[in-house]
């Protein structure tokens, strides 16, 4: 097995700080949504406005910041991305209304939306086979350890000093990562600025226009139905853990500090998943994984809406964050062979599906929170997540019964 270049090496650490920055981003406003509605007087739907602001500009610059990177080079799309979330931060901390807040996350998901899809569709173009896996689980590790910082340290720094240290904190891994980025890209000699084509993608093809790419994609039944499965695991599983610290913090009376915490162990959940994920896929396989996740996070949606408890919720979450990357990062895997081809805007494509189903689905929990409770929400969830991983295992095997027809032809 071949080793990394020191070079390469760097700037992958370098795309990992990116790519930290920007989950602890996505998730920094779930512990602080209590303390802008108090802050700004209005209600938890309006406060998370901040959220799914954040995730429908995140989807839909997917659209355009795939096709980019593939034309422009990856590597250097996630630095221009890097730097102006931390711009759109350090608005956000500057920020007197609610109304500003919210667009200035808009504009931090908008510019954030360049960083971890293609940070994927990067190392799947740059990383031998042999040595993918590792990468990716690297990178893993890092989105994971960033998600767990913004949801508990967001909360813990808001106690402590005040929401708006939340956002100059973030603004400030941001440019962090940014410059390491374009350090590690002049150490490669400007290969950062040109497009990576080794994984044998066609010049032409990556020269399409940006709609043709899209449509060669989504004309694939089996891309369609990825595509699908991953906007409803974000409009159902992703929209409702969002309010776990809110609901906490209501029900229970938890500090915002302590509901982030309890939070935090969704993102362990995951860091089991990563260090276990040689043995999980060896002996679940993909069936197996899209079954018990969905499982997996309907238990732990079920323990979370009807415990007694909220001492109940750290087990709830860590089982959430296992069963959710079961599921999702066997959809992930199969999102970046959709179109290898295109694997830029492939990926970019399944990132867009995962967080216009998020957006819509925190409007419509944020709604249902208002009219009754979240733990409505919880219950829903607790039912329709089973459903969702059943539905994700008959399409695989559907996929591949027409794989071995194909190839008994």
């Amino acid at each position: 097995m071949t080793a990394l270049a020191p070079a390469v090496r760097a700037q992958l650490l370098a795309i990992g700080l990116a790519g930290f920055a920007s989950m602890a981003s996505m998730r920094a406003c779930d512990s602080v949504l209590p303390a802008l509605a108090a802050g700004f007087s209005v209600t938890t739907s309006a406060a998370a406005q901040t959220i799914s602001g954040f995730a429908i500009a995140y989807g839909v610059m997917q659209f355009f910041l795939g096709p980019l990177g593939d034309r422009l080079g990856k590597p250097r799309v996630i630095g221009w991305a890097a730097m102006g979330c931390a711009l759109a931060n350090v608005g956000i901390a500057m920020s007197g209304t609610l109304d500003a807040i919210i667009w200035g996350r808009v504009l931090a998901g908008a510019a954030g939306g360049g960083i971890v899809p293609l940070s994927l569709a990067h190392i799947g173009d740059t990383v031998s086979y042999e040595r993918r896996q590792l990468a990716l689980s690297r990178l893993l590790l890092a989105t994971i350890s960033g998600m767990v910082a913004g949801q508990w340290l967001g909360g813990v720094i808001a106690q402590a000093w005040g929401w708006r240290w939340v956002f100059v904190v973030l603004a400030l891994l941001f440019g962090a990562a940014a410059l390491a980025v374009e350090w590690a890209g002049r150490r490669l000699g400007g290969a950062v600025a040109s497009p990576s084509i080794s994984s044998g993608t066609p010049l032409a093809m990556a020269q399409g226009g940006l709609f043709q790419q899209m449509q060669a994609i989504v004309r694939l039944q089996w891309a369609r139905w990825v595509l699908m499965t991953v906007a409803l695991e974000g409009a159902i599983a992703m929209a409702g853990y969002t309010f776990v610290p809110t609901y906490l913090h209501e029900r229970f009376g938890l500090s915002l500090a302590a509901a982030g915490g309890v939070m935090a162990f969704f993102g362990l959940g995951g860091l089991v998943y990563a260090a276990f994920a040689p043995w999980i896929i060896r002996h679940l396989g993909e069936r197996g994984m899209a079954l018990a996740g969905g499982v997996g996070l309907g238990l732990s949606m079920a323990a979370l809406a009807w415990a007694p408890q909220w001492h109940w919720s750290p087990a709830s979450c860590l089982l959430g964050g296992l069963s959710f990357y079961l599921l999702h990062n066997t959809l992930q895997a199969n999102a970046t062979q959709m179109q290898p081809s295109m694997r830029g805007t492939a990926v970019s494509l399944f990132a867009s599906s995962l967080f216009c189903g998020q957006s819509l689905g925190v409007v419509v929990a944020a709604w249902i929170a208002d009219l009754g409770s979240l733990q409505t929400v919880f219950a829903a969830s607790a039912l329709a997540l089973p459903a969702l991983g059943a539905w994700f295992w008959a399409g695989l095997v559907r996929r591949d019964e027409w794989q071995r027809s194909q190839a008994g032809r």
